[in-house]
């Protein structure tokens, strides 16, 4: 399970509403009201957690390329 970064709702992704991308990171959201808030101002709803497992995530990129 996800958890809806503006509502914090958990949302399973494969049956998610709507999905964004920010920073190399996918979030899943319990619908489409909660991804436009999200993709309005991302910085308001990500925590420094969401923000290493981008940075991960971009470098493990790297790595493979």
């Amino acid at each position: 399970m996800g958890l809806d970064p503006v509502c914090q709702m958990d949302v399973n992704p494969a049956s998610a509403a709507a999905q964004s991308e920010y920073e190399g990171q996918a979030f899943y959201f319990c619908s489409a009201d909660c991804k436009r808030k999200f993709d309005a101002n991302p910085q308001q709803y990500i925590d420094e957690t969401d923000r290493a497992q981008g940075r991960a995530h971009r470098a493990e990129q790297a790595r493979q390329a």
